[in-house]
C-alpha cells in the first residue's frame, strides 16, 4: 500500500514539473512561421473571416516580429476554429500575445500527459515489463523532442495521435460509432490519420460483421463532412483556395525525405520538371502495404498498433514532403511495438533522435524565439549565408538514418 501511495506521489509530481515546464516554454516561445499564421487565423475567425486566405499579419498585431504577409492555415476547419475561439476568450481579455501563445498550445500540452497514462496502461495490458511502462510514463512527460514540437513550437500532432490512439482502443473495444467519430476528428485535424480508415474498416469487418463495417464507414463519412464541411457552409467560407492547394500532397520536395535534394540541387521547394510523378509514390507504397495486410492476420490490439505504425511509416517514408514535427505522430504507436513485441527501446530514441538533428540542420528551433528576441533567427539567416550548402548537405545525409532505421522497423514489423 506504501509502496503504491509512494509511486503515485512521485507520479504526480512529475505531472506538475511537466506541466509547468511545458508551459514555461509555451507561453514565450514559437515557431515564427508557424504561430504567426495560427496567430492571425485566430484573429480572421473570431472576426468572420475565413481562415483560408493571406493576412497582414505585422499590422493585426502591430508587432515588427511578425512577417508581414502570411498565408491561412493548411489544415481542416477544426484547428482553425479552436484558433479563433482562444483569440476570442484569451487574447480579447488579455490582449496579451504570450497569454494566446501559451492558449494555442494547451491541447498539445495535456496531450502528452494524457499520452503518457494512456500509452503505459495500455503497454502494462499488453504484458510490458515494469522497467519499460515506467519508462514509457516518463517519456511522454519530458522527451526533449515531443517538448519541443508541442510546448515550443506549437504544433498538435501530440493532440492528433493522441485522438487517434484513442481511436484505436474504442474499435478494438468494438465501440463502432465512438471509433469512427475519433477517427473523423483525428483526420480532420491533420489528414495523415486518414490512412488508416481501410485498416479500421477491415478490423471491424473481420471481427465483427459486414453491417458494423458498414455502420463505421457511414457514421465516418457523416463526421468528416460536420467536421470538415460544415464549417465552410455555416459560415460561408469559400473551399475553392482548399481544392486549388491539394497539389500539395504532391507537388512539394522536401522536409524530412530524401526529397530535400531538391533544395540542394535546384534551390526550389517542388519536384523538378517531369520527375512530378515521384509525388504519387506514397499512394502506390500503401496500395503494396494495404495488400500484404490483407493476407495477414488482424484481430488483436496489437495488430492495430503494428499495423497503424507500419503504414504511418512507409506514407511518411515515400511521401515528397514531410515536417519533422509528424514524427510525434508515430512514437507512441512504434513504443507499443518494440516494447511489447521486441522488447527493446532502442528504435524508439534512434527515431526521435534522427529527427531533433534534422530539425537543427532545418534551422528550424531558431525560429522559436521571434516573441522574445530576433537576434537568433537574425544570427541563423547570416550564418546560413555562408554554410547553406554544407547545411542542405548535411540535412539530406541525416535522411538516410532515418530511411534505414524506419524501412528496417517496417520490414520487421511485416514479418512478426
Amino acid at each position: 500500500m506504501k509502496i503504491a501511495l509512494e509511486i503515485r506521489r512521485k507520479r504526480a509530481i512529475a505531472v506538475t514539473i511537466s506541466i509547468i515546464v511545458q508551459c514555461l516554454l509555451g507561453l514565450f516561445l514559437g515557431h515564427h512561421y508557424d504561430m504567426g499564421i495560427f496567430f492571425t487565423v485566430g484573429h480572421g475567425v473570431s472576426h468572420g473571416v475565413s481562415p483560408y486566405g493571406i493576412f497582414p499579419s505585422r499590422e493585426i498585431f502591430k508587432n515588427p516580429a511578425f512577417l508581414e504577409q502570411l498565408p491561412g492555415i493548411g489544415y481542416p476547419p477544426p484547428w482553425a476554429l479552436y484558433l479563433g475561439l482562444v483569440y476570442l476568450v484569451l487574447y480579447n481579455s488579455t490582449r496579451s500575445i504570450f497569454a494566446y501563445n501559451l492558449g494555442i498550445k494547451l491541447p498539445s500540452i495535456l496531450s502528452n500527459v494524457i499520452l503518457a497514462f494512456l500509452v503505459e496502461r495500455m503497454a502494462v495490458q499488453e504484458g510490458a515489463v515494469r522497467k519499460y511502462s515506467d519508462k514509457i510514463f516518463y517519456f511522454f512527460l519530458f522527451n526533449p523532442f515531443m517538448i519541443y514540437v508541442s510546448a515550443v513550437w506549437g504544433q498538435f500532432d501530440s493532440f492528433n495521435i493522441l485522438v487517434t490512439v484513442l481511436a484505436l482502443n474504442e474499435v478494438y473495444s468494438r465501440r463502432i460509432k465512438r471509433s469512427s467519430v475519433l477517427l473523423a476528428l483525428s483526420a480532420s485535424l491533420k489528414i495523415l490519420p486518414f490512412i488508416l480508415f481501410p485498416l479500421f474498416v477491415m478490423f471491424v469487418k473481420r471481427n465483427c460483421s459486414l453491417r458494423s463495417s458498414l455502420e463505421f464507414i457511414m457514421t465516418c463519412a457523416v463526421s468528416i463532412a460536420v467536421f470538415s464541411c460544415l464549417p465552410f457552409v455555416v459560415f460561408g467560407w469559400n473551399p475553392e483556395i482548399v481544392f486549388d492547394n491539394l497539389g500539395y500532397h504532391f507537388n512539394r520536395a522536401g522536409g524530412f525525405t530524401l526529397f530535400n535534394i531538391v533544395e540542394l540541387l535546384y534551390d526550389q521547394a517542388v519536384l523538378p520538371q517531369g520527375l512530378e510523378l515521384l509525388g504519387f509514390v506514397w499512394i502506390l507504397a500503401l496500395v503494396l502495404g494495404y495488400y500484404i495486410l490483407c493476407r495477414t492476420s488482424l484481430n488483436k490490439r496489437m495488430d492495430l498498433v503494428r499495423w497503424s505504425s507500419s503504414l504511418s511509416f512507409i506514407l511518411l517514408l515515400t511521401r515528397s514532403w514531410v515536417s519533422e514535427q509528424n514524427v510525434v505522430m508515430l512514437l507512441p504507436l512504434v513504443m507499443l511495438v518494440t516494447v511489447v513485441n521486441f522488447g527493446g527501446w532502442r528504435t524508439n530514441d534512434l527515431i526521435w533522435v534522427n529527427a531533433f538533428v534534422f530539425a537543427f540542420l532545418n534551422t528550424s528551433p531558431f525560429q522559436m524565439f521571434f516573441l522574445v528576441s530576433p537576434e537568433p533567427l537574425a544570427f541563423m539567416m547570416k550564418l546560413d549565408q555562408s554554410f547553406r550548402a554544407l547545411r542542405l548537405s548535411l540535412r539530406f545525409i541525416s535522411v538516410l538514418p532515418w530511411q534505414a532505421l524506419g524501412w528496417s522497423y517496417v520490414l520487421r514489423t511485416l514479418r512478426h
